[in-house]
């Protein structure tokens, strides 16, 4: 039987490969290569050249013939490639993943319910283990995904939904990692594809970007319109809780204490009308459970100085389970400022500076590392515990990041 790239050298008789390039839109190279069956056409690929060569649908039904034998070549030749033969320059993940591809092209395209179940169990990983570690295996799920989604017809909202939340998570580890200026980017592709995925995805981006831009000291205009974004709907939501505590905090910022209470208290009237599953998820990056109310309390209370703010911290570390160490040493770094405040500077640097060798043992956190500059912006300038603090904070990122 005559193979595909036969036939395209049949049909193209006395016409150059440049000349049919011409008419098909196609790389002169790529012809040839289909021509030695050295590539597998795509079906648009497929049309135009029938249709350049007046083929009158030759071509396509020799393609749709052949493609299953083809494939079988590709993976064989993949194959190799895992196995480290004469083509093994590629890595072995490399061509692991394309046979895969191959296997969901034949069982009639990607699998929605796999990767829903890699979002879930990414929103799962980003906060438990030190976010850089998880960066490469996130990176390389949005790549895998955006392949896969070449083969899904249109633009589903499920689709959208893993889409963003992949997005958002990478996002949210850059930053977590301090790579904030690849952080920003990745953030503006989570709020494109959330356009698609729904107004609850809409928010939920907008939310966490604001609580991260806060972080990363971003202009507090940019933290108000994230926060006033995800604020829009006022049904009860995590998107709406992280917003409030969000426009909290930059509120103190701005010395709006009565503005920032105010949202404190709306946050807590949120998390009462939150369902179950939402606020007893303590494992996912997108559940809200009570010791995030909590820590949000204890920050602000922090910042603005408040009568409450010891309670507040002492009610927060306790609401966290054994092991917590990360969001443990924030709190920590709350007490911090709050000593220094009130007078006792070396106590409070030195409580600050325990707090980051914990922290530390679980890995470097952005979060702890910009709380322990603004434990270090507390003290007074020229104190002479503060400069050895801040050379250690400076340490801990340089070796961490």
């Amino acid at each position: 039987m005559e193979s595909f790239g036969e036939a395209l050298r049949r049909l193209r008789g006395d016409l150059s490969i440049r000349g049919l390039a011409r008419r098909a839109n196609c790389s002169p190279s790529y012809i040839s290569a289909l021509e030695f069956g050295k590539n597998i056409p795509s079906s648009a690929v497929v049309s135009a050249l029938d249709a350049a060569l007046g083929a009158g649908g030759e071509l396509i039904r020799l393609h749709d013939m052949e493609v299953g034998p083809t494939e079988r070549r590709e993976a064989l030749g993949l194959i190799g490639v895992v196995l480290g033969g004469v083509s093994g320059a590629l890595p072995a993940t490399d061509g692991l993943e394309r046979i895969r591809m191959l296997v969901e092209r034949r069982l009639g395209g990607p699998d929605l319910g796999f990767w829903e179940e890699v979002a879930w169990e990414h929103a799962h990983g980003v906060g438990a283990h030190p976010a850089t570690d998880g960066i490469g295996r996130l990176s390389a799920d949005v790549l895998a995904l955006e392949t896969a989604l070449t083969h899904v017809k249109g633009n589903p909202p499920a689709w959208a939904r893993v889409r963003t939340r992949l997005l958002y998570l990478l996002a949210y580890a850059l930053g977590s990692a301090g790579r904030e200026h690849e952080s920003r980017h990745w953030w503006a592709a989570a709020r494109r594809a959330a356009v698609a995925a729904g107004d609850d995805m809409r928010a939920f981006v907008a939310a966490q970007e604001a609580i991260q831009a806060l972080y990363e000291k971003r202009p507090l205009t940019l933290v108000l319109s994230r926060a006033g974004q995800a604020l829009a709907d006022d049904r009860p939501s995590v998107a709406r809780a992280r917003a409030l505590g969000a426009r909290a905090h930059a509120k103190v910022l701005l010395g709006d204490l009565a503005a920032a209470y105010a949202d404190l208290d709306e946050q807590a009237r949120v998390f009462d009308r939150l369902p179950s599953e939402v606020t007893g998820d303590a494992a996912s990056a997108e559940g809200w459970p009570v010791t995030r109310l909590l820590h949000s309390r204890s920050l602000v209370y922090t910042l603005a100085g408040h009568p409450g703010a010891a309670a507040a911290q002492a009610e927060a570390v306790a609401a966290y389970p054994p092991g917590a160490v990360r969001p443990v040493a924030q709190i920590r770094m709350h007490e911090a400022m709050s000593a220094i405040r009130g007078g006792e500077v070396v106590a409070g640097l030195a409580h600050a500076e325990r707090a980051l060798t914990v922290a530390q043992s679980a890995g470097y956190s952005h979060y702890v590392g910009q709380l322990a500059t603004m434990v270090a912006d507390q003290a007074p300038a020229g104190h002479e515990a503060l400069h050895s603090f801040r050379d250690r904070v400076a340490g801990l990122r340089g070796g961490m990041s």
